[in-house]
């Protein structure tokens, strides 16, 4: 998948940080950044009533017209974007690693290609996996994206309980 500069919204360009905004690369349907956002960030351990709950409020996000912004990384959030996609809702996926090499999914490539759905990165192409850092930088773009945030689940004293909590008082 060869990716393409994305120009962020000015609104998303300021929260994002005007450096992360010009690094932008992506593929999919970029108008997707133009709408009302709803964040999606959970730690990789979850308990599984909370997923359930979760997966329980998918289906009137995906009926509102919601367009979810996610890493889709752990896994709550990667259910989450299998259920949304299944649904035919639309998702922006931002990804914690160069996107030279990226395949999509077998269920992301329908979505990609009748524009309900948008894969972007600010990593650099020659970051190949996702690390602590990055993973840290991408959930800073979904926060700075998202003009609403879902939090189903962080773990006490998680690198993502510190970010939200850095996000919360700005």
């Amino acid at each position: 998948m060869k990716p393409t500069p994305v120009a962020l919204p000015s609104l998303c360009a300021q929260h994002a940080g005007i450096e992360a905004a010009t690094r932008i690369v992506g593929a999919g349907e970029t108008a997707l950044l133009s709408e009302p956002l709803l964040g999606l960030i959970a730690s990789r351990e979850c308990p599984g009533d909370v997923l359930l709950e979760t997966l329980d409020s998918l289906p009137e996000w995906v009926k509102v017209g919601r367009v979810i912004v996610s890493g889709f990384h752990s896994p709550l959030e990667q259910q989450v974007l299998r259920s949304v996609l299944r649904r035919k809702g639309r998702a922006v996926k931002v990804l914690a690693r160069g996107m030279t090499d990226y395949r999509p999914a077998a269920e992301e490539r329908e979505p990609l290609a009748t524009g309900r759905m948008l894969v972007i990165t600010a990593c650099p192409p020659e970051v190949r996996r996702t690390t602590r850092e990055t993973a840290l930088e991408r959930n800073r773009l979904v926060l700075a994206l998202a003009s609403e945030v879902v939090v189903p689940y962080v773990a006490a004293e998680s690198p993502l309980a510190r970010l939200l909590k850095e996000h919360h008082h700005e």
